[in-house]
């Protein structure tokens, strides 16, 4: 007992490891959806940077430049196949899961850092349609373990730690680091004040480091990856200026929608209302313990600061969502919202009788081990022949249509016996998935051809004089190229890419059809694709 007193926060951690390789171990060369466009704009990049190219200036890309590089080297580690991304992700998750319970130790219970890392492991949305963004979190968790730890420890590395990973954030997507850069410096400003440190040397050090010397750092990385392309291509890579994208809404109209979300969540069935009620009594409660000063004076300031600055963050981090309106854009957030939710049960807790306190922590671990063990079945039904994306690169299990996996195969078939060892082709209007498939390179740096991408006229004719360059006499062309009710796609030749639709159509004839051109063509679904061949070959 005296061994694992003494040691209990890693064994803590040790266990958090262990859960998460239980909880991620179903979930080995699985992915739910996938589509040919923006996951095979994700695999394209760590190809593409493994073979030594640069995000931006080599290829569109669209997020920091960051990300690729890491899922390059599972490339290296485990070959060139879905699977080593998913490899990638997963490793992720788990690294996201320790850095949670790291951070939660600094203000709470172990039982209670134990079992925020395992909710967020199995209950965190995914980002369903990139594998970035979990970079992104998992270096903002580290963010709050430092952020954190400086609230309790006063101590100057942990500061330095949360500005080493910002710059790592703003290499994952430039907006949130740059989030998370303001909230750093607040967070230390505001624990000096209430603390009543002093403003010494190291102190404007750090904050000189951090609002100029990062921000110019970052500036100096992404300048010298964008400074050849044009100011419209570069708008294309960082979409963040009025009508680079096409979700807008007002931030109240977005704040309605998501109580609305988070109601019919809440009250969905009788788990999520349990422990909606469990939230919001413990909200109440630790209210109470405030205003009755029923905590001691150091952890009463703890507390108040580190809720603040978890509180603060996942303002910051809701900012894309309330410009956009976009439900998938509130995940940043969510992992934040978690340890809110656990530090206000365990602050509650600790108020009560141990045999209630344990009672609850117990109710939540069967809860967390009752929704694992439910999926596994479900899972297991997915795992069939019908699903799995029997290509060389492939080596996945899909909850893809049987129709969209047999389209992909046959058409990648087709591409791998027509194609010569050395010859390109050009896939449009958004289908990288076919290049990494086949194992080619682009034959221009634009990957991605919408109206809402709003390709200029100088633009198309700089990607048909490099099809001319390189040769390409095949096209593939997918049903998305042409839909109408999706916002902010259009039709190719009409809405968007007058040329580009025009030289396909006068050089370039139909030779091949597979898949679905029958219906509304989706993200992931409903997918037809037509090669057609350079006239006169």
């Amino acid at each position: 007992m005296h061994f694992i007193k003494q040691h209990a926060k890693c064994l803590i951690l040790l266990s958090v490891l262990l859960a998460g390789i239980i909880i991620s171990a179903p979930y080995v060369r699985f992915q739910e959806f996938l589509s040919q466009g923006d996951h095979g704009r994700d695999l394209y990049a760590a190809q593409a940077v493994y073979r030594g190219e640069l995000p931006y200036k080599d290829f569109w890309w669209v997020y920091g430049p960051l990300m690729p590089y890491y899922y390059g080297l599972f490339y290296k580690i485990f070959g060139i196949h879905i699977s080593s991304i998913i490899l990638g992700k997963l490793l992720l998750k788990i690294l996201g899961g320790v850095l949670i319970c790291l951070a939660m130790t600094e203000i709470s219970s172990l039982s209670a850092a134990f079992l925020t890392a395992c909710w967020f492991m199995l209950f965190a949305q995914d980002f369903f349609f990139t594998y970035n963004h979990l970079g992104g979190i998992v270096v903002i968790l580290g963010i709050v373990f430092c952020l954190l730890s400086y609230i309790q420890n006063l101590r100057l590395k942990f500061a330095w730690g949360a500005l080493t990973l910002v710059f790592l954030l703003c290499l994952i997507k430039i907006n949130f680091g740059l989030a998370a850069l303001a909230m750093c410096v607040i967070t230390v400003a505001v624990c000096d004040f209430v603390r009543k440190l002093t403003f010494n040397t190291t102190k404007k050090l750090f904050y000189a480091l951090g609002l100029i010397g990062l921000p110019l750092l970052v500036y100096g990385i992404y300048w010298s990856l964008l400074k050849n392309l044009s100011v419209t291509e570069i708008r294309q890579c960082l979409p963040y200026m009025e009508g680079d994208q096409p979700y807008s809404t007002s931030p109240w109209l977005a704040i309605i929608n998501f109580l609305k979300i988070t109601f019919r969540t809440a009250t969905s069935n009788w788990p999520n209302l349990t422990f909606a009620v469990l939230i919001n009594a413990s909200g109440l409660r630790c209210l109470y313990l405030f205003a009755k000063n029923k905590l001691a004076p150091t952890r009463k300031i703890t507390l108040g600061l580190s809720l603040g600055m978890l509180c603060l963050f996942y303002v910051f981090n809701f900012h894309e969502f309330l410009k956009s309106g976009v439900w998938y854009r509130a995940f940043w957030a969510q992992p934040l919202s978690m340890m809110i939710s656990f530090v206000l049960i365990d602050t509650a807790a600790q108020s009560i009788h141990k045999i209630m306190r344990r009672m609850i922590f117990f109710c939540i671990a069967i809860l967390i081990a009752f929704s694992w063990w439910s999926v596994l079945p479900h899972l297991n039904t997915l795992k069939t022949e019908g699903q799995y994306l029997n290509l060389p690169r492939g080596d996945i299990y899909l909850t893809n249509s049987p129709a969209w996996i047999a389209t992909v195969r046959e058409t990648t078939d087709f591409l791998n016996k027509t194609l010569k060892p050395d010859e390109l082709f050009f896939a449009l209007p958004y289908d990288c998935l076919y290049y990494f498939l086949t194992d080619k390179k682009t034959p221009t740096r634009q990957l991605i051809f919408f109206e809402h991408i709003k390709i200029p006229t100088a633009q198309e004719k700089s990607v048909i004089a490099d099809l001319e360059r390189n040769h390409v006499n095949y096209v593939v062309l997918s049903s998305r190229a042409y839909v109408r009710q999706e916002l902010g796609l259009g039709f190719l030749g009409q809405t968007y890419c007058p040329l580009i639709g025009k030289y396909i159509q006068d050089n370039f004839i139909p030779i091949a059809q597979f898949g679905d051109w029958t219906n509304e063509p989706g993200w992931a679904w409903n997918h037809g694709t037509l090669i057609l061949r350079r006239k006169g070959i």
